[in-house]
């Protein structure tokens, strides 16, 4: 075999091996890619569930309850810095 030969066939061996890690970050990144739609659609769903239930007669109707309770805490937490 001469040197060209050798050359040629040293570069097409290195070229294959590239190729093949190429293709494996190829089917990675596809993997990720899939991964981060599927992780956006779940995110979508949820911010619909909470838009939906937010919207609902009973949510609107415990505003003020949920007002009164968040103002207690703050309350509570004031008086307990006071304390100490």
């Amino acid at each position: 075999m001469t040197q060209t030969e050798t050359d040629w066939r040293a570069r097409a061996e290195a070229a294959e091996a590239r190729a093949a890690e190429l293709a494996e970050e190829r089917a990675r990144l596809w993997e990720e890619n899939n991964r981060l739609r599927a992780e956006r659609r779940e995110v979508e769903y949820y911010e619909a569930l909470a838009e939906q239930m937010q919207g609902s007669l009973s949510w609107q109707i415990t505003t003020p309850l949920r007002s009164a309770k968040t103002m207690a805490v703050k309350v509570r937490r004031k008086l307990d810095e006071r304390r100490a």
